[in-house]
């Protein structure tokens, strides 16, 4: 984490290069004014900000700062898309990035989790199921390699412009056959950015619990996100994912308040709310599998580099975008007394083993530890 004297002295640079820099262009006229907007901005909020604690006079908190130096790189980044001058356009994307860079270097640091052991990740998860990985979420699909028309089972639709991976992949298990639904632990953005294709396509229902379907008709937007949790570039990015509803309506059904997958016997839903109201986790008894969706994730969700490259570590939900952790609690509470053998979470690698069991026993035990973040507004009011 950077110290808030160097921060604060890294922010008068900025600020000065910003402002005095266009000065000095002689082509590319027109991004003086923009350039000189951006450094002077710097400057204010800068001037505005209490780097140690809360100052009198001093309003803007360094969680509020970050978020405003995330946006002044990502303007610069997106400047830089218009610029025809190479040079000019270089030193936009590396002070851009160089922005970025130090939001979320001043990150405090995110949830520590439970690390696991290498032995403890899996790419078999048996005959009946497979994942795959979409940017940086995971889907699902339930039923055995070669499964007939509305014989298996899609769990989730990953991030947006990831509908031809996940169809190539139902292609490549089930051939032609199509899905009996697809199944949404949530609705978030990184988990129905291919649903409403899918379902067209393949003309089949999606089940959800009904505290989910007001995100999914269109009728409510999620809460927004906290990026004061820490832990890096994803929590400072993250007041830029979209938390929209979507409308998915007509495809749409509910869950029966049973437990039961409609078609699906071996398999039960249960309801694991505090990421989202309506989020569930499903779960086969028989072969001891648990698709724990973002209840419980096995990366370092809040980092880019957790996010893009996973490495098994044991966490709480994605922090910045769970306004409920009482909720939040008791649902790995609930997924740890089921002592699962193998699980496929939202983001991060398959586990299985005694090591998987012992370490979501641990994590349950040790939730306010080591699933919650030092600070989020939800925290103190959840959503």
């Amino acid at each position: 984490m950077i110290p808030p004297r160097l921060h604060a002295a890294l922010d008068a640079v900025s600020a000065a290069l910003l402002v005095l820099g266009p000065a000095a262009m002689k082509r590319n006229a027109g991004l003086r004014a923009p350039l000189t907007a951006i450094g002077l901005g710097v400057a204010a909020y800068s001037l505005a900000t209490s780097y140690r604690g809360r100052s009198p006079g001093r309003p803007i908190r360094m969680d509020q700062h970050r978020l405003l130096d995330a946006a002044q790189g990502a303007a610069c980044l997106a400047l830089a898309r218009d610029v025809d001058d190479q040079t000019v356009r270089t030193m936009l994307r590396g002070y851009g990035a160089f922005s970025l860079a130090v939001a979320a270097a001043s990150s405090p640091p995110g949830p520590t989790g439970i690390a696991v052991p290498a032995e403890a990740w899996t790419i078999d998860l048996g005959d009946d199921l497979a994942c795959l990985r979409c940017g940086i979420v995971n889907v699902a699909f339930i039923g055995a390699a070669g499964a007939g028309d509305r014989d298996w089972y899609l769990v989730d639709a990953g991030v947006p412009g990831s509908a031809a991976a996940i169809l190539q992949a139902a292609r490549r298990r089930y051939g032609a056959s199509r899905p009996a639904a697809i199944l949404l632990t949530h609705g978030h953005f990184d988990h129905v950015g291919a649903l409403h294709h899918l379902a067209e396509t393949w003309d089949a229902p999606i089940y959800a619990h009904p505290a989910e379907h007001p995100f999914l008709t269109g009728r409510q937007a999620y809460s927004p996100a906290a990026p004061e949790v820490g832990g890096g570039m994803m929590v400072e990015l993250s007041w830029l994912f979209s938390r929209h509803p979507i409308d998915v309506s007509h495809h749409l059904r509910a869950l029966p308040e049973d437990g039961r997958i409609p078609g699906l016997e071996d398999w039960r839903w249960i309801h694991t709310p505090g990421h989202t109201p309506g989020h569930v986790s499903f779960w086969n008894a028989g072969t001891r599998a648990l698709l724990a969706g973002d209840a419980v994730i096995t990366t370092r969700q809040e980092s880019l580099r957790g996010a893009l490259m996973p490495q098994a570590h044991l966490q709480g939900p994605p922090a910045y975008f769970t306004p409920d952790w009482a909720a939040a609690d008791l649902s790995v509470r609930r997924l740890a007394d089921l002592e699962p053998r193998i699980m496929v979470t939202g983001h991060g690698p398959a586990l299985q083993g005694d090591a998987l069991s012992e370490r979501l026993h641990a994590l349950a035990t040790t939730f306010r530890q080591r699933a919650l973040p030092n600070d989020s507004r939800y925290l103190r009011q959840p959503s």
